[in-house]
């Protein structure tokens, strides 16, 4: 993560929550905290997929949708988005019901920088990483991110990229239905405990029993969530 798009994302932070949280959040970071974590990986290849579920259409974001990202304040995203794109370059996508934008999707090609994954996976030249998706309350449950995410999948295989990695809590289980329901597999079970200087990191590739039970068949469900990543 560049300087300006940390600073961005940290007063947008600030912004949106408050002082109370802000320092919360810090503590849990650098002081103390836990998390327990999915890494996923989906495979980009396929054939093309439509831009447009209903009359919602899917494209990457244009200048002038960059400026247009207000209700998504609200959520942590919007100027940290912009931010992204404009300082890192990342890929941003969104979904537009007429003049609204009502769903984005951004990807990087670098992993979070300070984030436990960079510690010690690196993406390759043809790998991709889900920085964040997010689907206007509203619009959600109508399988428009199911569309939406196999646009973005094509698109980025359209562009010479194979792979793409991510993200998600465990309790996060809309989420990681979600992915298995596009193909997704899971592939790194992350415990993370820390007290000041004491860091306690686990890294698995065995699954708890609640994680491999999403694995059976089920539905494909929409993904209401934004996959934690920080």
């Amino acid at each position: 993560m560049a300087v300006p798009t940390l600073i961005v994302h940290g007063w947008s932070y600030f912004r949106r929550r408050g002082l109370k949280a802000t320092v919360e959040t810090v503590i849990s970071r650098f002081v103390y905290g836990s998390q327990q974590l999915v890494v996923y990986r989906t495979r980009l290849a396929g054939p093309p997929a439509a831009d447009h579920v209903g009359d919602i259409v899917f494209r990457r974001a244009t200048p002038a949708d960059l400026d247009h990202l207000e209700e998504f304040e609200p959520y942590g995203l919007g100027a940290s988005q912009r931010a992204y794109v404009n300082y890192d370059h990342d890929w941003l996508f969104v979904a537009r019901h007429g003049d609204r934008i009502v769903a984005t999707r951004r990807y990087s090609r670098r992993l979070p920088a300070g984030s436990l994954m960079s510690r010690w996976l690196q993406l390759e030249p043809r790998q991709v990483w889900s920085a964040d998706a997010f689907c206007l309350p509203e619009y959600r449950n109508r399988g428009l991110n199911r569309h939406f995410g196999r646009f973005t999948m094509r698109f980025l295989a359209s562009h010479g990229y194979a792979e793409e990695f991510g993200v998600i809590t465990t309790s996060n289980t809309a989420s990681l239905r979600s992915v298995l329901g596009r193909g997704s597999e899971f592939v790194y079970f992350i415990s993370y405990a820390r007290l000041l200087c004491y860091e306690h990191l686990r890294i698995s590739d065995d699954m708890p029993t609640e994680v491999r039970a999403l694995a059976r068949p089920s539905p494909p469900r929409d993904e209401d969530q934004r996959p934690t990543a920080r």
